[in-house]
């Protein structure tokens, strides 16, 4: 059994890119180590990323067309609505 390739492109022109979806860093410089792509935000063509190194340790951002994202697997979903925001207190010393 063989798969259509006009089929495959497709499904991949139509998978969803949504916040949540974690995608693997590929070629580029991969500075300052980003291993992992965290969709936080889309808009109609594109995706807004935070990067995690390998020790999950946020390093860097990025935008990417949806289309150059859809290229890549999912490694894994995030629950971003768990995410709370703390104020941050400076202290006096």
């Amino acid at each position: 059994m063989k798969l259509n390739p006009t089929l495959l492109k497709v499904a991949r022109q139509n998978s969803d890119v949504l916040p949540g979806n974690v995608y693997p860093a590929k070629g580029g410089r991969k500075t300052p180590g980003t291993e992992f792509w965290l969709v936080v935000a889309v808009s109609d063509t594109g995706a807004h990323c935070i990067g995690y190194d390998r020790n999950g340790n946020p390093v860097s951002t990025t935008s990417y067309l949806k289309s150059a994202l859809r290229e890549r697997p999912v490694v894994c979903r995030v629950d971003l609505s768990s995410i709370e925001l703390q104020p941050y207190v400076v202290s006096d010393n």
